[in-house]
């Protein structure tokens, strides 16, 4: 289940189907009568794939009292949102979802400036009302895999955590019925999108938010990885996304949960880093900057919190199978391993 430790440099970030962008705008704006520069924007100039549910942001090279943020569609009307500072970096809240595929312009004043530095971008089509309807994603199966995200928290080390977790979250769709969308939770057989036979399907998963399809919201639940004798469980995973007009996917997704240091414990010491209690896991991670916090199962200052942004969840062409305890034990293949 496990795989190796990614690179700790490696930084995934791809929020939408296509190649994500939307990110970091490489070339700073400099307004030269002023020290302060634009060192990084999001979305990146000229950007084509923004998610619709997006908030904006501006980093400066250094606080400005003076500085703001207003976004106005191609029209030049303005996007009523909020925009808050921290430190050097502006972000700007749109009250309404951005309407899918359509062009804005997201406008910085830094510096008493007259003239905004202007940074257009267009939205992509996620946002789009299904083809089929709702129904047309019930008996649909896709495969989430942790590690393609961005990783907000924990930060520093999110491509360690992710590379621990090598199988991908199995979310079968079995019914939408008055905004609700019924789920059912499985995992892969490694790091493969096949749905392992040889392990139970959750099939209590709390059934999701629909109410404003395309996008979803499956609330709080514990989720297990097990497989060749290791096992951890995310705790409270929350996980969002918008699906595609075709169904083929769903894109912008989140995730949220956390992670027991005691359950990690092994696997790190399986990969080599020198841990022999959860403490001195905690205390390992510390070192990048990450504290551990009270679990949520029994309030032990032993987990890590987990939230993965800009996920990609590709249809896998396969309908979820059911399977409890008693299925498994009857599998001759699943008693000989």
């Amino acid at each position: 289940m496990f795989g190796l430790l990614t690179s700790l440099a490696m930084f995934a970030c791809s929020g939408d189907k296509a190649t994500d962008t939307s990110s970091v705008d490489d070339t700073a704006v400099v307004d030269e009568g002023c020290g302060v520069e634009i060192d990084e924007t999001y979305p990146a100039l000229n950007a084509a794939d923004v998610y619709y549910l997006s908030n904006l942001s501006v980093e400066l090279s250094d606080p400005d009292e003076t500085a703001s943020l207003t976004l106005t569609d191609g029209s030049g009307a303005e996007v009523a949102g909020e925009v808050t500072v921290d430190d050097d970096t502006l972000t700007f809240a749109p009250s309404a979802a951005l309407a899918p595929s359509t062009s804005y312009n997201l406008n910085v004043s830094y510096c008493g400036s007259e003239e905004p530095a202007v940074i257009p971008f267009t939205t992509s089509a996620l946002g789009s009302a299904l083809d089929g309807g709702n129904e047309s994603i019930v008996g649909k199966t896709y495969a989430l895999d942790i590690s393609s995200g961005s990783f907000v928290e924990p930060a520093g080390v999110g491509d360690l955590i992710g590379g621990l977790l090598e199988n991908k979250i199995l979310i079968g769709i079995t019914s939408v019925e008055n905004d609700l969308m019924t789920v059912r939770g499985a995992i892969s057989d490694g790091s493969t999108t096949d749905q392992d036979m040889c392990t139970e399907t959750l099939e209590e998963f709390p059934s999701a938010d629909f109410s404003t399809s395309p996008y979803f919201e499956i609330p709080k639940e514990d989720v297990t990885l097990s497989v060749a004798g290791f096992t951890a469980t995310i705790y409270g995973l929350e996980v969002t996304g918008t699906f595609a007009a075709d169904a083929t996917y769903f894109g912008g997704g989140t995730l949220q949960g956390e992670l027991d240091a005691r359950q990690i414990l092994p696997l790190l010491g399986d990969a080599g880093l020198d841990a022999e209690t959860p403490e001195e896991v905690c205390g390992l991670l510390l070192g990048f900057g990450v504290q551990c916090v009270e679990c949520i199962s029994d309030s032990e200052p032993l987990c890590v919190r987990l939230v993965v942004e800009r996920l990609v969840a590709d249809e896998t062409g396969v309908e979820l199978v059911p399977l409890d305890a008693d299925a498994i034990a009857a599998s001759e293949e699943c008693a000989s391993e």
